[in-house]
């Protein structure tokens, strides 16, 4: 109880800056009392259908991750990898250090249940980050080659918005394959970063007594890589989960904007539009900046990127506000529904209620 409460401590100035940044930029940059009237005028029959295709996606990543677990021999029902993928995206949505914080949490959570080692863990959700990596630089060349295609006029600033996002994507691409490939390289980093901690941290928490579970856990990631590379017909079925993923968040988008009215006239470069922003979108937040629940920064930049692309400021902040709850707020809400629905299935499993059932 007390780790829950120093965690909401932490996070809830950060709520609160970020809300009070979005609220200030609208007020300095929006017609509030357009982008309210817009919001009120929702179609919430298409909105809530956003919200359905919304948690597919998030069936669809589990897939992805299921199957990646499966290739290792590691099995977990589906059901039960959906809750540990929810409690990852609330983590990521809560705890600073997004992109690393809910992959840390997943490790924990199927090791602990499975007793599966944590380089299979791990090697899995790297297999899930490279192929993300690859979806966002390769999603972003289409979409600004079709951008280009359609004679779609794209304004200097979004030019350098998409190639250093494009520089930075790639970056982070090539850092992760150096890692996969580079076997003695990366453990000789993982050891001195120990050092460093323990050099910093005075020996306080005798970091390097977990220097050979470590190394284990990371030769049996790489074993797990060598797997992978074994078999590569069987990641098509991933892979394939993995597109319909990120098909799914587009979608989720398009039909915010439909929900408030707002559909371009010319279809294909407005799909575009959204497949870049939405795109660059999750590329910024991978970047762990230390942002608790994501609020604030994302849905200015969301909003930024839409009115560079030509869509009127209020309908830009009205489709930015909808969408980001449903993919920030909705998550974070079945995501602390998750976190407390398997603490109570667990103690119901180690018998704790039923012990004290029978001394009543």
């Amino acid at each position: 109880m007390n780790e829950r409460r120093r965690i909401l401590l932490r996070t809830i100035p950060f709520l609160v800056i970020g809300i009070l940044a979005f609220i200030a930029y609208l007020v300095i940059f929006v017609d509030i009392q357009e982008m309210i009237h817009i919001i009120r005028s929702v179609n919430l029959p298409i909105y809530l259908s956003a919200a359905l295709i919304l948690f597919l996606g998030t069936t669809f990543f589990t897939l992805t991750w299921q199957h990646l677990l499966l290739l290792l021999s590691v099995r977990i029902p589906l059901k039960k990898a959906f809750v540990f993928v929810l409690i990852g995206i609330f983590a990521d949505l809560l705890v600073p250090a997004e992109s690393v914080s809910g992959e840390i949490v997943k490790t924990y959570l199927v090791s602990n249940d499975t007793d599966v080692n944590p380089g299979q863990v791990i090697a899995s959700l790297v297999g899930q980050r490279i192929m993300g990596t690859i979806a966002t630089t390769t999603v972003l060349f289409l979409a600004f080659l079709g951008l280009l295609t359609l004679d779609f006029t794209i304004s200097g600033l979004m030019l350098q918005i998409l190639g250093a996002i494009a520089i930075l994507s790639a970056i982070a691409f090539i850092f992760i394959i150096i890692l996969c490939v580079k076997e003695k390289w990366t453990e000789k980093l993982v050891i001195k970063v120990l050092h460093f901690a323990e050099r910093v941290t005075r020996g306080r928490f005798q970091l390097e007594r977990f220097q050979p579970s470590i190394i284990k856990a990371m030769r049996d990631f790489y074993e797990s890589l060598r797997i992978f590379g074994s078999e590569p017909r069987r990641l098509l079925l991933p892979v394939l989960f993995h597109i319909l993923s990120s098909l799914s968040r587009f979608i989720v988008v398009f039909l915010v904007f439909v929900s408030i009215g707002y559909v371009e006239t010319n279809l294909p470069a407005f799909l575009l539009k959204i497949v870049v922003v939405y795109t660059l979108l999750v590329a910024i937040k991978s970047i762990p900046i230390g942002i608790p629940a994501e609020v604030g920064l994302p849905d200015i930049i969301m909003t930024t990127l839409f009115n560079l692309f030509g869509i009127p400021q209020s309908i830009s902040a009205a489709a930015t506000f909808l969408t980001r709850i449903l993919t920030v707020w909705l998550n974070l809400f079945v995501g602390f529904a998750a976190v407390q629905w398997l603490g109570v299935k667990s103690l119901m499993e180690t018998g704790v209620f039923g012990k004290a059932k029978n001394k009543v």
